[in-house]
């Protein structure tokens, strides 16, 4: 297959998940409408620090491995990114809890420090974290961006801006990469794993 073909394929199907997660998010007993509540808005916090942390330490060791030129310099360029949204999003933490207390579930811990730092390869890894992750981590910002308090929202908006960047520089780098039906499969393989793996984990988050 054309690999532009098979990228926008892969993301239409990464979106339309996304848009059935989006349908499925409620908050019992609250106004759809209202600022969101302290205890969400920790909720989300404790698990949006954790991830931006994970996300910088594995990437930053993809690097280790990316012969790519292009790729390594967009990396880089990311890592950046995870590194600030933890420390913004880390300070918001610290006026509700200690940012240090939590303890992320097992799925999480296996989602972020196990299954994304052992993908082997480019395609893998720009299929399942840069398309499929960084658009998970979109969907509940951009679905409750106005119902963030303002003190916060500002912040909000540019850790979304920064991960719209990741998922289309992920875009430009697999339609030049995965051109082979084995590189494809690969990457939809990877791909779908790691849609199951966060289905499993936002079920935890949304439970606690």
């Amino acid at each position: 297959m054309d690999s532009a073909l098979f990228v926008d394929q892969l993301l239409k199907e990464v979106m339309d998940d996304q848009e059935e997660k989006k349908r499925q998010i409620r908050l019992e007993g609250l106004d759809e409408q209202a600022e969101l509540p302290e205890f969400v808005i920790k909720h989300w916090l404790n698990f949006a620090v954790y991830y931006e942390k994970a996300a910088t330490y594995f990437i930053a060791d993809w690097l280790k491995t990316t012969k790519e030129p292009d790729a390594f310099v967009n990396f880089a360029h990311q890592i950046r990114d995870e590194a600030n949204h933890y420390v913004w999003l880390r300070k918001y933490l610290q006026e509700y809890t200690d940012p240090d207390a939590f303890t992320p579930p097992k799925e999480w811990r296996y989602l972020m420090e196990e299954y994304y730092p052992g993908l082997d390869h480019l395609v893998e890894r720009l299929a399942a974290h840069n398309i499929a992750s960084e658009s998970a981590a979109l969907g509940f910002m951009e679905f409750a961006l106005d119902r963030f308090p303002e003190s916060i929202r500002n912040t909000v908006e540019k850790v979304a801006k920064d991960e719209h960047f990741h998922v289309s520089f992920g875009c430009t780098l697999l339609k030049k990469y995965c051109t082979t039906p084995e590189l494809q499969e690969r990457a939809l393989k990877a791909t779908r794993e790691a849609m199951k793996l966060m289905r499993q984990a936002r079920e935890v988050f949304v439970q606690i």
